[in-house]
């Protein structure tokens, strides 16, 4: 429930979700998107009542939930250990030089468990219906409908996740403080910077 409520407020944020401006709403009192939590309240109770639908039904639910987090945590390691490489911006905790091994073993074994969750517990003449695991078709379902939605519409107007969060200037001679101006070098003339709102350095002389 607290992950798909981030997921829903983070989607929101982005306004990549229906009816996001209310779902991204954040209380002022309690300081958190009470929108985003009561309607993954009303949808987790939904999903519950698969229960007495039988253990097919329920069981899709539990491997929907264990497929979705693999997957969402193995798109931006996968991103970031092959495609992104030495260009990735490392905050203050990261795994160093182990940390293509340690993205590479994390893709290789989510590759892995995907699959092996949509199978059957049961083969041959014993697999029914009702023995049949249809994970692939519940999560596999929703997932094909985002990619078509985003290849028809979406990426026409999603420019990617707004960031809200200050991001330190990496690879900037001095420090640049937001909202102060300090000189790269006092003894070069060299002009004073000031840390704009868009998180570029803008020159002032």
């Amino acid at each position: 429930m607290v992950a798909a409520s981030r997921v829903t407020f983070a989607y929101a944020r982005d306004g990549c979700f229906p009816l996001s401006r209310f779902w991204a709403r954040v209380n002022p009192h309690t300081k958190t998107p009470v929108n985003a939590v009561w309607f993954n309240v009303a949808v987790g109770c939904a999903c519950v009542l698969l229960i007495f639908a039988g253990d097919v039904a329920i069981g899709a639910i539990f491997s929907v939930g264990a497929i979705g987090a693999f997957v969402a945590f193995t798109i931006p390691i996968s991103i970031r250990t092959f495609f992104v490489g030495n260009r990735f911006r490392r905050g203050p905790w990261h795994l160093g030089k182990f940390s293509f091994v340690v993205g590479t073993l994390a893709t290789m074994f989510t590759t892995l468990m995907v699959p092996i969750l949509c199978l059957p517990t049961v083969t041959g003449s014993d697999l029914t219906p009702d023995l049949m695991n249809w994970t692939v078709v519940v999560w596999g379902g929703p997932m094909l409908l985002a990619i078509i939605w985003f290849v028809v519409d979406a990426h026409k107007w999603f420019k990617g996740p707004r960031v809200n969060v200050e991001h330190m200037m990496i690879g900037q001679e001095g420090n640049v403080l937001e909202g102060k101006m300090e000189n790269a070098s006092e003894d070069s003339g060299s002009p004073e910077r000031v840390l704009a709102e868009d998180g570029k350095v803008a020159k002032l002389a």
